[in-house]
């Protein structure tokens, strides 16, 4: 139960990938497999992840077979679940069946002991099936990102047992994919778990990669589309405006409403959207009882 791929999507990453590859290579249990999908890069990424490959058998890179003037939202997470298919069709061509796989963020930095620690935790009970490190709010920051739930493994770590990933019919193809896995996977019965004392660090704050406003913009909009509870948006848009960037709330809001108002397409999974629309609400009315699921400590 130690073997596992990695998938990363990456998009103008010059600037990030190397320091990534350097992780991946120092880590105490490095993948089988790393399968990077270039997504139209612009400024020499494809070249420098071509160059890369050359000399490590374990790393491939692939072109985007999705193309969208979206990035972010449902595109990057059919790249996701299209790199995840083809490291472990690839892997198994090669005699290996993975116990694990998972995505993992061009623009993150991992401790030398990340991978060992999410697969010793897939590898705790049966039913685990999700699991993820916390995430440090940007590079260079003293303070993990506020909110982050302890049963709700984060995206840009997101590594699943491969049963539970094929149990769930891969990442879902649409916005707001890391989390309507994590849904999938509990209404199938599977654990999932965020590792409170394992920190990986953004080289930008999350969901800002092209500014501040839209970036909250996009988190209303997730909202929306996954069908999340009214008075659970209100309480997360207040939230954000006790914390930095304080117009967060605002355009988390904005994005939100406005997506209400043009009636935007929500997701096309009615599990996923009731759950939301419902459970959700009772997880949180439950955590203000003392009762619900419990948040990573900021520092």
């Amino acid at each position: 139960m130690t073997s596992y791929v990695l998938t990363t999507p990456a998009l103008d990453e010059l600037e990030n990938l190397p320091g990534l590859l350097a992780d991946l290579e120092a880590q105490a249990l490095p993948p089988v497999l790393w399968l990077v999908v270039d997504d139209g890069s612009t400024d020499g990424t494809w070249d420098w992840l071509v160059n890369a490959a050359e000399s490590r058998d374990w790393m491939v890179v692939r072109r985007s077979p999705d193309v969208s003037t979206e990035y972010l939202g449902g595109h990057v997470a059919r790249i996701k679940r299209w790199g995840l298919e083809q490291a472990l069709e690839l892997v198994r061509e090669r005699g290996s069946e993975p116990f694990a796989a998972g995505v993992v963020d061009a623009d993150l930095r991992l401790p030398r002991e990340h991978y060992r620690r999410l697969l010793d935790e897939l590898a705790r009970t049966e039913r685990m099936g999700i699991v993820s490190s916390v995430v440090r709010a940007e590079g260079g920051g003293s303070r993990k990102e506020a909110f982050q739930r302890t049963d709700l493994p984060r995206g840009g770590t997101q590594t699943f047992r491969v049963r539970c990933l094929e149990e769930i019919g891969g990442i879902p193809p649409y916005a707001g994919f890391d989390g309507a896995g994590n849904v999938k996977a509990k209404l199938a019965g599977w654990e999932t778990r965020l590792i409170t004392d394992l920190v990986a660090t953004h080289a930008r704050p999350t969901a800002t990669r092209f500014g501040v406003g839209p970036g909250y913009i996009r988190k209303g909009q997730y909202a929306w589309f996954l069908g999340l509870h009214p008075v659970v948006v209100a309480g997360r848009g207040l939230a954000f405006t006790f914390r930095s960037p304080h117009s967060g709330g605002y355009w988390f809001l904005r994005g939100w409403v406005t997506s209400a108002l043009r009636g935007t397409e929500r997701c096309p999974d009615p599990e996923v959207r009731d759950y939301y629309g419902k459970e959700r609400l009772r997880e949180y009315l439950r955590v203000l009882r003392g009762k619900g699921p419990s948040f990573a400590r900021r520092d």
